[in-house]
């Protein structure tokens, strides 16, 4: 092997000689043959890059444009297009279309007479809403402590309540709340207990004659709210001891 700084044709690489150290690799002999390629390459690369240039601060012609497109429509016909389904309404899903029940103004006059006339009914709260009616009725004078039972002037009062709805076509929900204290006797949690107060309720007025839809909802003591600091604690554990009938403005769908 040579290690001479002159190159040998057809004799393998070449080793530069250094005075101090090992000696270096250049090459093969005859690898100038491809170094045109990296020259090439350089210059594809630049004049890519001007004409990327021009093109990115030239004006873009619309008629021109327009008449490029159609002198290639012709050719391109052939081209396989490709379809992409596209949703043919705005929104995903539909609204849907309930059925207006009884008035609710008139329902709420109406609840109000009503209220005045019984012991129980004459300490509800009626909070008439864009869409309901929500007749708020303390769980104290309803049930005993930790009972799901109505005493006997509350079911009076749920019978007479009921008589009043009786003819309605609306939907009717019946929610029940408790406090957070931990609940008494058989129930393991609050959720449970006004669950079943809430079904006992709807149940009475069933009873009285009420023949719509009635949805049963418990929530225990999710929405209970604690009073301010210095507030009165009792009233709003008080408050929270309550079932809602509420009244909504649609009528159940028809089978």
């Amino acid at each position: 092997m040579s290690r001479s700084g002159e190159a040998q044709p057809g004799r393998g690489p070449v080793w530069l000689d250094l005075s101090q150290g090992s000696p270096a690799y250049r090459g093969k002999a005859n690898d100038g043959g491809q170094a045109w390629l990296l020259t090439f390459t350089d210059l594809t690369a630049l004049m890519l890059t001007f004409f990327v240039l021009l093109y990115s601060m030239s004006t873009i012609n619309d008629d021109d444009w327009q008449n490029l497109i159609e002198a290639l429509s012709p050719r391109l016909s052939s081209v396989q297009e490709v379809t992409v389904a596209m949703p043919s309404s705005d929104r995903d899903a539909e609204a849907v279309e309930r059925i207006p029940g009884t008035d609710l103004d008139y329902l709420a006059n109406l609840l109000k007479d009503q209220v005045k006339e019984d012991e129980i009914l004459a300490k509800a709260e009626i909070d008439r809403g864009d869409e309901r009616i929500v007749l708020s009725l303390p769980g104290d004078l309803l049930f005993a402590s930790g009972s799901t039972a109505l005493n006997d002037k509350a079911q009076a009062a749920i019978f007479a309540l009921g008589g009043v709805l009786r003819n309605l076509s609306n939907v009717v929900e019946v929610a029940g709340y408790a406090d957070p204290a931990p609940p008494k006797r058989t129930f393991a949690t609050n959720w449970e207990l006004s669950l079943a107060r809430a079904a006992a309720l709807s149940e009475m007025l069933a009873t009285s004659g009420y023949q719509g839809e009635i949805l049963v909802r418990g929530y225990g003591h999710a929405q209970y709210q604690a009073p301010p600091d210095g507030g009165d604690t009792a009233a709003s554990m008080a408050a929270a001891r309550r079932v809602d009938i509420i009244i909504h403005a649609y009528a159940a769908e028809r089978r």
